[in-house]
């Protein structure tokens, strides 16, 4: 486009040269120096007018052959960049699962050491009751939870638990001994 420009620029300066010259008298060796002049100016002038376009168009390539790298560096660092994402995404729901993983364990842990302290503080406070008078062992049972003195019980010879239900009241005996024949079958399931 350039090139097409700047020529039809030089041929329009050679016409309009030509054309100026032609006024003048053409029977004159002056004037014929004038126009071989006119056309060496010319002739160089298209010289550099062609060694700038060349100039040009060789930048042009330059630019072009450039913009390519430069567009296929950005393609290659898109790509390592999603990789990279892809990679740190794996990483971080590989870690979360670990995380989520030892966390289910550890809360597990957590309710069994729950479970086991109060096994252990059921089990103290079945031996006081054991120790105590049955009618104050069925007092103070009677006015607890149902499962609570359910599980006390459990943890007693049966011969004191049944002289420990005998003292209650007839309805809340019934409903404390029914619980308390439950957890001791599901005792006795656990440890099989």
């Amino acid at each position: 486009m350039i090139s097409r420009v700047l020529r039809l620029l030089i041929v329009l300066l050679i016409t309009v040269s030509l054309v100026g010259l032609s006024y003048a008298s053409p029977k004159s060796d002056q004037n014929l120096s004038v126009i071989v002049e006119k056309i060496n100016e010319l002739r160089s002038l298209e010289s550099l007018l062609n060694k700038k376009i060349d100039q040009l168009n060789k930048e042009k390539k330059e630019i072009e052959q450039e913009k390519k790298q430069l567009e296929n560096e950005k393609r290659q660092i898109d790509e390592y960049v999603k990789k990279k994402k892809k990679e740190a995404d794996e990483y971080y729901a590989s870690i979360k699962k670990q995380a989520d993983q030892y966390i289910l364990q550890k809360q597990k842990e957590l309710e069994n050491l729950e479970k086991q302290i109060a096994s252990v503080k059921i089990q103290k406070l079945s031996k006081i009751y054991a120790a105590a008078k049955p009618q104050a062992a069925a007092q103070a049972l009677s006015e607890m939870d149902e499962d609570v003195a359910a599980q006390i019980l459990v943890f007693m010879q049966a011969r004191k638990a049944g002289a420990i239900i005998s003292k209650m009241q007839p309805k809340k005996a019934a409903e404390i001994f029914q619980k308390y024949l439950l957890k001791k079958s599901q005792m006795k399931i656990n440890t099989q």
